[in-house]
Protein backbone atom coordinates (compact mmCIF):
# COMPACT_ATOMS: atom_id res chain seq x y z
CA UNK A 1 0.00 0.00 0.00
CA UNK A 2 1.38 3.39 -1.00
CA UNK A 3 1.18 6.36 1.34
CA UNK A 4 -0.67 9.35 0.03
CA UNK A 5 1.27 12.58 -0.46
CA UNK A 6 -0.56 14.20 2.48
CA UNK A 7 0.22 11.42 4.95
CA UNK A 8 3.85 11.37 3.82
CA UNK A 9 4.18 15.12 4.43
CA UNK A 10 2.46 14.67 7.81
CA UNK A 11 5.04 12.07 8.83
CA UNK A 12 8.03 14.01 7.51
CA UNK A 13 7.15 17.36 9.08
CA UNK A 14 7.51 16.23 12.73
CA UNK A 15 10.81 14.48 11.97
CA UNK A 16 12.17 17.53 10.18
CA UNK A 17 10.90 19.77 12.95
CA UNK A 18 12.67 17.61 15.53
CA UNK A 19 15.94 17.78 13.59
CA UNK A 20 15.65 21.54 13.12
CA UNK A 21 14.79 21.96 16.81
CA UNK A 22 17.79 19.84 17.78
CA UNK A 23 20.11 21.95 15.67
CA UNK A 24 18.60 25.13 17.09
CA UNK A 25 18.97 23.86 20.67
CA UNK A 26 22.61 22.98 20.00
CA UNK A 27 23.13 26.43 18.49
CA UNK A 28 21.54 28.19 21.48
CA UNK A 29 23.56 26.17 23.99
CA UNK A 30 26.81 26.78 22.10
CA UNK A 31 26.04 30.50 21.81
CA UNK A 32 25.45 30.84 25.55
CA UNK A 33 28.55 28.83 26.42
CA UNK A 34 30.56 31.21 24.23
CA UNK A 35 28.97 34.28 25.83
CA UNK A 36 29.55 32.91 29.33
CA UNK A 37 33.17 32.05 28.50
CA UNK A 38 33.86 35.56 27.20
CA UNK A 39 32.23 37.19 30.21
CA UNK A 40 34.13 35.03 32.70
CA UNK A 41 37.47 35.63 30.97
CA UNK A 42 36.82 39.37 30.72
CA UNK A 43 35.79 39.72 34.37
CA UNK A 44 38.74 37.70 35.64
CA UNK A 45 41.28 39.60 33.54
CA UNK A 46 39.70 42.96 34.42
CA UNK A 47 39.83 42.00 38.10
CA UNK A 48 43.50 41.18 37.68
CA UNK A 49 44.21 44.55 36.06
CA UNK A 50 42.32 46.50 38.72
CA UNK A 51 44.00 44.63 41.59
CA UNK A 52 47.42 45.08 40.00
CA UNK A 53 47.07 48.85 39.58
CA UNK A 54 45.04 49.65 42.71
CA UNK A 55 46.63 47.29 45.24
CA UNK A 56 50.00 46.79 43.51
CA UNK A 57 49.72 43.04 43.91
CA UNK A 58 49.05 40.11 41.63
CA UNK A 59 46.23 37.56 41.61
CA UNK A 60 47.75 34.38 40.29
CA UNK A 61 44.47 32.61 39.57
CA UNK A 62 43.55 35.29 37.01
CA UNK A 63 46.03 33.89 34.52
CA UNK A 64 44.54 30.39 34.81
CA UNK A 65 40.98 31.37 33.90
CA UNK A 66 41.65 31.81 30.15
CA UNK A 67 43.34 28.38 30.14
CA UNK A 68 40.05 26.91 31.33
CA UNK A 69 37.54 28.90 29.29
CA UNK A 70 39.24 29.72 25.98
CA UNK A 71 38.89 26.12 24.71
CA UNK A 72 35.17 26.27 25.54
CA UNK A 73 34.84 29.57 23.70
CA UNK A 74 36.59 28.16 20.65
CA UNK A 75 34.64 24.90 20.50
CA UNK A 76 31.30 26.57 21.17
CA UNK A 77 31.91 29.00 18.31
CA UNK A 78 32.73 26.10 15.99
CA UNK A 79 29.62 24.20 17.08
CA UNK A 80 27.37 27.27 16.72
CA UNK A 81 28.67 27.83 13.19
CA UNK A 82 28.10 24.18 12.29
CA UNK A 83 24.58 24.20 13.74
CA UNK A 84 23.70 27.17 11.53
CA UNK A 85 25.63 25.78 8.55
CA UNK A 86 27.83 28.86 8.65
CA UNK A 87 31.07 26.90 8.92
CA UNK A 88 33.71 27.03 6.26
CA UNK A 89 32.54 24.91 3.36
CA UNK A 90 33.11 24.56 -0.30
CA UNK A 91 29.62 25.24 -1.58
CA UNK A 92 31.00 26.27 -4.93
CA UNK A 93 31.81 22.65 -5.79
CA UNK A 94 28.43 21.34 -4.62
CA UNK A 95 26.61 24.15 -6.44
CA UNK A 96 28.39 23.20 -9.69
CA UNK A 97 27.26 19.59 -9.49
CA UNK A 98 24.21 18.39 -11.38
CA UNK A 99 21.07 18.59 -9.22
CA UNK A 100 20.85 14.79 -8.97
CA UNK A 101 24.39 14.58 -7.56
CA UNK A 102 24.06 17.26 -4.87
CA UNK A 103 22.02 15.21 -2.43
CA UNK A 104 24.33 12.14 -2.50
CA UNK A 105 27.41 14.37 -2.10
CA UNK A 106 25.83 16.20 0.86
CA UNK A 107 24.78 12.87 2.36
CA UNK A 108 28.27 11.40 1.99
CA UNK A 109 29.92 14.53 3.37
CA UNK A 110 27.67 14.55 6.43
CA UNK A 111 28.05 10.79 6.93
CA UNK A 112 31.83 11.16 6.92
CA UNK A 113 31.49 14.11 9.32
CA UNK A 114 29.38 12.01 11.74
CA UNK A 115 32.02 9.28 11.74
CA UNK A 116 34.99 11.66 12.02
CA UNK A 117 33.46 13.88 14.70
CA UNK A 118 32.19 10.88 16.64
CA UNK A 119 35.64 9.29 16.62
CA UNK A 120 37.32 12.53 17.67
CA UNK A 121 34.86 12.90 20.56
CA UNK A 122 35.38 9.28 21.58
CA UNK A 123 39.18 9.51 21.43
CA UNK A 124 38.97 12.81 23.30
CA UNK A 125 37.78 10.82 26.31
CA UNK A 126 41.27 9.28 26.51
CA UNK A 127 42.78 12.77 26.62
CA UNK A 128 40.32 13.77 29.36
CA UNK A 129 41.39 10.74 31.42
CA UNK A 130 45.07 11.51 30.96
CA UNK A 131 44.66 15.22 31.73
CA UNK A 132 42.44 14.52 34.74
CA UNK A 133 45.47 14.02 36.95
CA UNK A 134 47.05 17.31 35.86
CA UNK A 135 46.00 20.33 37.90
CA UNK A 136 46.52 24.04 37.45
CA UNK A 137 48.99 25.25 40.09
CA UNK A 138 46.89 27.91 41.83
CA UNK A 139 43.23 26.97 41.41
CA UNK A 140 43.94 23.22 41.44
CA UNK A 141 41.26 22.76 38.76
CA UNK A 142 41.89 19.69 36.64
CA UNK A 143 43.07 20.31 33.09
CA UNK A 144 40.44 17.80 32.00
CA UNK A 145 37.93 20.68 32.31
CA UNK A 146 39.42 22.32 29.23
CA UNK A 147 39.62 19.05 27.29
CA UNK A 148 35.97 18.28 27.93
CA UNK A 149 35.26 21.11 25.47
CA UNK A 150 36.70 18.97 22.67
CA UNK A 151 34.60 15.96 23.61
CA UNK A 152 31.40 17.98 23.97
CA UNK A 153 32.06 20.06 20.87
CA UNK A 154 32.79 17.21 18.50
CA UNK A 155 29.89 15.16 19.88
CA UNK A 156 27.58 18.12 19.20
CA UNK A 157 28.98 18.49 15.69
CA UNK A 158 28.32 14.79 15.06
CA UNK A 159 24.71 15.31 16.15
CA UNK A 160 24.41 18.34 13.85
CA UNK A 161 25.73 16.30 10.90
CA UNK A 162 23.34 13.49 11.79
CA UNK A 163 20.46 15.97 11.78
CA UNK A 164 21.64 17.21 8.37
CA UNK A 165 21.48 13.62 7.10
CA UNK A 166 17.98 13.24 8.49
CA UNK A 167 16.85 16.41 6.75
CA UNK A 168 18.35 15.19 3.49
CA UNK A 169 16.54 11.86 3.83
CA UNK A 170 13.22 13.56 4.55
CA UNK A 171 13.62 15.75 1.50
CA UNK A 172 14.27 18.94 3.42
CA UNK A 173 17.74 19.62 2.05
CA UNK A 174 16.94 23.31 1.65
CA UNK A 175 17.36 23.49 5.42
CA UNK A 176 20.93 22.31 5.02
CA UNK A 177 21.71 25.71 3.51
CA UNK A 178 22.75 28.63 5.65
CA UNK A 179 19.94 29.54 8.03
CA UNK A 180 21.06 33.03 8.96
CA UNK A 181 21.76 35.94 6.63
CA UNK A 182 25.33 37.11 7.13
CA UNK A 183 25.58 39.89 9.69
CA UNK A 184 21.86 39.91 10.48
CA UNK A 185 21.62 37.42 13.30
CA UNK A 186 19.50 38.40 16.25
CA UNK A 187 20.47 37.58 19.81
Amino acid sequence: MKLSEESHVGEVAPATSLMMSSKNAIYQLAKWVAILSIVIMFLSLMTGVIVRYVLSTNLGWVTEIPNLFFPWLTMSAIVAAAARNEHIGIDLIVDQLPVLMRKPVLFLTNALAVIAFGLIAYRGLDVVNIAGSQRLPITQVGMSWAYWSVVAGFAAMAVVSLANIGMLLTGREEHAASQVPHGEEEL
